[in-house]
């Protein structure tokens, strides 16, 4: 006995040592999941698979924003029309992604560190705090909106209480990055699609079946023009972001089908399944709709998946804007941080009871996010075509003040002009078309220049 002591001691240190060394890989594995590269490029030994590239898109246009357009859209069009408006308009959406998305493969930069190539290190600055701002202002509102109506339907529990529940939730997912997104879509996607089919079953089980619906002549018409600028406007700000979740894309072809199957099948299915329901029902008010279905309690667990959907990838892309923003200013603060600020920020939003404001924030969103996208896009493909990250990274200058110029230009383009049918349209086109030209001609300006020097 006494001489199989030491080897007993021995391999109980042994054991402890793996034990030790299995709890600091996993600690590891769950810090670089929080810090989610926010700021370096996504190696390629962390790159996903195309399949949860497509649940985290899906998650992310499975959202309440489907619901409110598939309302306006059913309630304002013909079947055919509307249709056609759907799938028309989240195909242009799905084109915009993959060119955004395209740009965070290649360089495998979160939107805000390749915000530091298009407008300089500082410029950046400002555009990441002004984006990350306006985008938990969005949430804010949102939360206190859903706090309100859950609180008319359990009065005995304060509003206030729902919004911190909701908060703590969504924080759960956000803080772990795009793995965190992967989780929460893997188990909401399902269940929101078996919901929406089974709102299918039951309008045709109802009386009229899908007839009532083929035959259906809207009320009041809002045309085709306006039904498709509603799908465009409504995600074209969606769009803009996607390079946070489509730089762990493994392959180019893994962004174009991620990002049609989270618009053109995502998005547009559920916006198909409102608009039809909607139809059937004859209004447009989504909750209206599913009550006369008899599917209120359904609709209710799809709405609250789905607005954590929203909340949760609205945090992740605030917290990658100010991880960038503070890092730039010399402060060391980590993602996750930023994540609970972010949060905070929220919630602060919140309790400042700005719900009657939801129609305003979406206003301000969709004036100044599209002219960032069309601004990036025409940097990325049309001035410079370079996707080396260290390089475009380490010749950024401080402020590259026409990228900034065009940027303002096309969100008051937007805002004030009436060229397209509807404002997030005109921005995203503005601001290409703007930085197209003025960042191509200045470019050449400057290569002429620097070669007349050399020369000299």
């Amino acid at each position: 006995m006494d001489n199989m002591a030491p080897q007993q001691g021995t391999g109980d240190r042994e054991a402890f040592v793996s034990t030790e060394r299995d709890t600091a890989a996993v600690q590891s594995t769950v810090a670089t999941d929080m810090e989610d590269h926010a700021l370096e490029p996504v190696p390629a030994d962390r790159r996903r698979p195309l399949l949860q590239l497509i649940v985290v898109q899906m998650g992310w246009n499975i959202s309440v924003s489907s619901f409110l357009v598939g309302g306006v859209v059913g309630g304002g069009t013909s079947l055919g029309e509307g249709l056609l408006a759907i799938l028309l308009g989240n195909v242009l959406l799905a084109l915009v992604a993959s060119l955004v998305g395209m740009v965070g493969f290649r360089t495998g930069l979160t939107s805000y560190l390749t915000s530091r190539a298009v407008f300089g290190t500082h410029g950046a600055v400002i555009v990441s705090l002004f984006l990350g701002v306006v985008a938990m202002g969005f949430i804010g509102v949102l939360m206190d909106t859903w706090g309100l109506a859950v609180n008319q339907l359990i009065p005995e529990i304060p509003k206030w209480a729902f919004v911190l529940a909701f908060s703590a939730a969504i924080l759960t997912t956000a803080i772990f990055g795009f793995k965190g997104l992967h989780r929460y879509s893997a188990i909401a996607v399902p269940v929101q699609v078996a919901i929406a089919l089974f709102a299918l079953v039951r309008i045709g089980d109802l009386d009229g079946g899908f007839a009532d619906v083929v035959n259906y002549a809207p009320a009041a018409p809002i045309g085709f023009s306006v039904a498709i600028g509603a799908v465009i406007a409504t995600w074209v700000t969606g769009a803009a972001l996607v390079g946070d979740v489509q730089r762990y894309a493994v392959r180019a072809r893994d962004v174009v089908l991620s990002s049609f199957c989270g618009f053109a099948v995502g998005a547009a299915i559920f916006e198909t399944i409102a608009t039809v329901s909607a139809m059937k029902v004859g209004n447009s008010n989504f909750v209206v709709v599913m009550q006369g279905l008899g599917l209120l309690a359904p609709a209710a667990v799809m709405l609250f998946l789905a607005l954590w959907n929203t909340a949760d990838n609205n945090i992740y892309s605030a917290s990658l804007a100010f991880t960038n923003a503070s890092n730039t200013l010399g402060l060391k603060i980590a993602k996750p941080v930023w994540t609970v600020i972010a949060v905070l920020i929220a919630l602060l939003i919140a309790f400042a009871g700005l719900a009657a404001e939801f129609q305003r924030f979406l206003g301000v969103i969709s004036v100044v996010v599209p002219p960032f996208a069309g601004v990036l896009i025409a940097y990325f493909w049309v001035v410079v075509r370079r996707w080396d990250a260290t390089e475009l990274l380490r010749t950024a200058p401080s402020v590259r003040w026409e990228a900034l110029g065009c940027w303002v230009a096309g969100a008051l383009i937007a805002r004030y002009g009436d060229l397209l049918i509807a404002d997030a349209i005109e921005g995203l086109v503005a601001g290409f078309v703007l930085y197209a030209v003025v960042g191509t001609a200045i470019t050449r300006w400057r290569t002429t220049s620097q070669a007349a020097e050399v020369r000299s």
